[in-house]
């Protein structure tokens, strides 16, 4: 064994192989990985939002209407309102709302102020286009269209043009009659319209037998006709008025629908009674500790039938000599009553006349002498007027 461990000792000394020395590794750092530098992202701030400006209710461009009577400009809709002034027959106004009820009309007044009025739809001319563009008006705000109601928005803001003439309420005369400055017989004329001439109709009284019209010979433009004499007169929805010619219901006019309204009723001829001036239908002799008032029924019609009855009474005397009576008139049917007060076959002078709804009537006479009120129908002609009717009248407390 040593023979050979020899051998292989001089074997390797003779290659000159030397035996290499374990190396001793000085340790090292691994490279470091290269890193990039993130920088840090730049903020771009966003475009700031723009508030977008508070919605505006768009304005409502005034509509115009034309005045087909004077009225008075109130402060408020209703005619206990205080009146800011008159605008008369024809004037073009701007419209910028209404009433809740369409019967008061909000207008720019004076024109071109930046303040309102208010006047009555009924006296209003409008084309029915444009009355839906009219906003509603709160009551309690007073000054502008009510934000919670919807309106109809015109779809462009042009200058509204004015409603054509045929959008009056109108009719043609049939007969040749006089105007009269109030509703009835018993008022002054104040001249005539001719056969065949159109008339515009404003207004009626509560029995449809007078009707009132623009009349420009009158210094307030209007007048009263008969509507028996007219054709093509359509009254629905026109005011109404007392047999005075005071306005009872301001109602909003409708267009003109060319359909009469003043169709025959069937009513009867009221019976004769036989009463007259030497035979009344009732006398009576006022006391202050008997009779003190009288009421009394009947009826009366024309052109046929009893038109006329008579009542007789007699007040009692005081102590000047002079006293009153007070009387009311109720009536119903498709006419009209006046009532006369005669004394001595005379009309007593500087008295007025008794009329359907009239109600404290107050009349002068003298005690201890007999007086007649005379009820009469009214005599307009067409076809026939009856009238029922109840009268009271009562003596001085």
């Amino acid at each position: 064994m040593q023979i050979i461990y020899v051998l292989i000792v001089f074997l390797l000394a003779s290659c000159g192989l030397q035996p290499t020395p374990a190396e001793t590794s000085t340790p090292t750092q691994p490279a470091l990985a290269f890193a990039t530098a993130t920088l840090i992202p730049t903020f771009t701030p966003r475009p700031s939002a723009t508030i977008a400006p508070p919605t505006v209710a768009p304005t409502i461009a005034p509509v115009l209407a034309v005045l087909t009577s004077q009225v008075n400009v109130r402060s408020g809709p209703g005619v206990q309102e205080a009146s800011l002034g008159l605008l008369g027959l024809g004037t073009q106004v701007q419209v910028t709302g209404r009433n809740p009820a369409g019967t008061w009309w909000q207008i720019i007044y004076p024109t071109g102020s930046a303040t309102f009025g208010w006047v009555t739809a009924a006296y209003m001319q409008i084309s029915e286009s444009d009355s839906g563009k009219i906003p509603i008006i709160l009551l309690d705000t007073g000054q502008g269209p009510d934000p919670t109601l919807p309106v109809s928005q015109p779809k462009n803001q042009s200058t509204p043009t004015l409603p054509p003439p045929s959008q009056e309420r109108t009719a043609l005369v049939a007969k040749e009659m006089f105007v009269r400055v109030g509703p009835g017989q018993v008022y002054e004329s104040q001249g005539t319209v001719t056969v065949g001439s159109t008339l515009v109709i404003t207004g009626r009284t509560t029995n449809n037998v007078w009707v009132r019209i623009q009349y420009v010979s009158n210094s307030q433009g209007v007048g009263w006709v008969a509507s028996a004499f007219l054709e093509n007169v359509n009254l629905e929805g026109l005011p109404l008025y007392d047999n005075q010619g005071n306005l009872l219901v301001d109602l909003t006019p409708l267009p003109n629908g060319g359909a009469a309204t003043l169709t025959p009723t069937a009513f009867s001829p009221a019976a004769a009674d036989g009463d007259s001036e030497a035979n009344p239908a009732v006398r009576v002799e006022f006391s202050p500790d008997g009779e003190r008032q009288i009421e009394y029924a009947s009826d009366v019609s024309s052109p046929n039938g009893d038109d006329t009855d008579w009542i007789s009474f007699t007040p009692y005397e005081p102590e000047n000599g002079a006293t009153y009576v007070y009387l009311k008139l109720d009536c119903s049917g498709n006419g009209a009553v006046t009532g006369l007060l005669k004394k001595d076959g005379i009309v007593v002078p500087e008295t007025e006349h008794l009329q359907c709804g009239n109600y404290d009537f107050a009349m002068r006479v003298l005690g201890g002498q007999e007086y007649f009120l005379v009820l009469s129908a009214d005599g307009s002609g067409g076809p026939l007027r009856y009238v029922n009717y109840r009268v009271t009248i009562e003596s001085e407390p």
